[in-house]
């Protein structure tokens, strides 16, 4: 019964100090009107991302050599776009609403 007892404080003690952290990011991330208009701009003037991945440079080369008309850089839009999607659903869909503007 303690053992009980104390997991399900626990439990909530977590459950309250994982919502404080996600109230808090939320307000830390107030959307800035003028940031987001310059980083649209900036995007239509360079839409391309670089980073840095041996792991993915060589699974996508890889698919490259085998499969015809195969396009590394679609896959890595709708795989990147997708997780934006997931992680920042709002921001993503004010974003697609500006960019369908210009």
């Amino acid at each position: 019964m303690v053992n009980l007892i104390t997991f399900k404080s626990l439990l909530i003690k977590t459950d309250m100090k994982s919502t404080k952290q996600t109230s808090l990011k939320k307000k830390q991330e107030k959307l800035n009107k003028k940031f987001l208009a310059e980083a649209v701009k900036l995007a239509m003037k360079q839409p391309r991302l670089t980073f840095y991945s041996p792991l993915s440079a060589a699974v996508f080369n890889y698919r490259k050599s085998l499969l015809p008309r195969y396009s590394i850089s679609d896959e890595i839009a709708k795989i990147i776009e997708a997780e934006v999607r997931r992680r920042w659903p709002e921001l993503s869909k004010i974003v697609e609403r500006l960019l369908k503007r210009r």
